[in-house]
């Protein structure tokens, strides 16, 4: 089946929206700002599969089950998906367009909220992401370039690409694939291909405000690789000895959030959200002095067993094969 062409501006799209400009592109998809020509003329989003994907039966799959999840969300922290016509010849979503920025132009290389603003940011996170997952589906792929802060000071939390029901989800690093390269913000069980759940999430939204806090995330490297090996081995640094002044209190519920075992996290968002609402009625474990930090030895001995399960078992597997198979051959009459 040959692609279909490519979208541009100018392009008028199913005779009803006009293509304006691109405004934001993905490992997988471009969104275009366009008019929607039935309505208007009002302003909306309309996001299409690059080139290489727009025929395969994956991307259209995964389109259509983010529209059918955002079509479902009424909250306002949550970007607005706009229905269309079940019959439509092309693979895309449209959505409402968001005046604003992304949140990781606001904090990251440095650049940090006062932690005043970064708790009542978390709340309104929290807030959404406990909505998303009472109907039953968890985002997978927070950080802070998929949260749109807009002129208006409202917030919206995008792409739901990767959004699956909490029951059925699961996935983890295939290839190259882009979807999983937010590596700053992945919880160890979505490196370990483990079932997906509302802790990963969790995971994500402590990873958030760990860098709105500090302005760095919390594991930093070029490689997205070593980052996922030192998320599974070790922790971050303390926020504190970042930032100084980033009460105890709050530096608990980051640490909490960003615990490796996911039983150890919060329970749920609403969890998280009641310690964000009221830091001051945390109770101080000690996290911050029983970290375990990321050091060279540690990660020789995970790839030594990295190596041993992936070389040495096989040929010891097969050894043990061909010796009972002369055992078997020496017995035979």
């Amino acid at each position: 089946m040959a692609p279909p062409p490519r979208v541009s501006p100018g392009q008028i799209l199913e005779d009803r929206f006009e293509i304006l400009e691109q405004i934001g592109k993905g490992g997988m998809s471009t969104v275009y700002k366009a008019r929607d020509l039935e309505k208007d003329g009002a302003f909306v989003a309309v996001k299409v599969p690059l080139p290489m994907f727009a025929s395969g039966v994956g991307s259209w799959s995964m389109f259509q089950r983010e529209a059918l999840i955002g079509e479902g969300l009424r909250h306002p922290s949550l970007l607005r998906f706009i229905p269309l016509a079940p019959d439509k010849r092309r693979n895309y979503v449209v959505t409402e367009h968001v005046e604003g920025v992304p949140l990781d132009r606001v904090v990251g290389r440095g650049r940090h909220l006062e932690e005043r603003d970064a708790l009542a940011l978390m709340s309104r996170l929290c807030d959404a992401i406990g909505y998303l997952h009472e109907r039953g589906f968890v985002h997978y792929d927070l950080k802070p370039g998929n949260v749109i802060v807009a002129s208006d000071g409202s917030i919206r939390i995008i792409d739901f690409g990767m959004a699956h029901e909490i029951v059925r989800a699961r996935f983890g690093f295939v290839g190259s694939a882009p979807p999983i390269a937010s590596s700053d913000y992945v919880a160890p069980e979505q490196i370990r291909r483990k079932r997906g759940q509302p802790s990963v999430d969790i995971y994500a939204l402590g990873a958030m405000l760990y860098e709105m806090l500090t302005g760095v995330p919390p594991f930093e490297h070029d490689d997205p690789f070593v980052i996922a090996s030192a998320r599974q081995i070790g922790d971050p640094k303390a926020p504190r000895a970042l930032v100084p002044r980033i009460s105890r209190e709050t530096e608990e519920i980051v640490l909490r959030a960003l615990r490796r075992d996911p039983l150890d996290r919060y329970p749920s968002v609403a969890a998280l959200r009641a310690d964000v609402d009221s830091p001051t009625s945390v109770r101080v474990s000690g996290l911050a002095e029983h970290l375990v930090p990321v050091t060279p030895w540690r990660k020789h001995v995970r790839m030594a067993r990295y190596v041993a399960l992936v070389g040495v078992t096989p040929v010891a597997l097969l050894v043990l094969s061909f010796r009972l198979l002369w055992w078997f051959l020496q017995r035979k009459p």
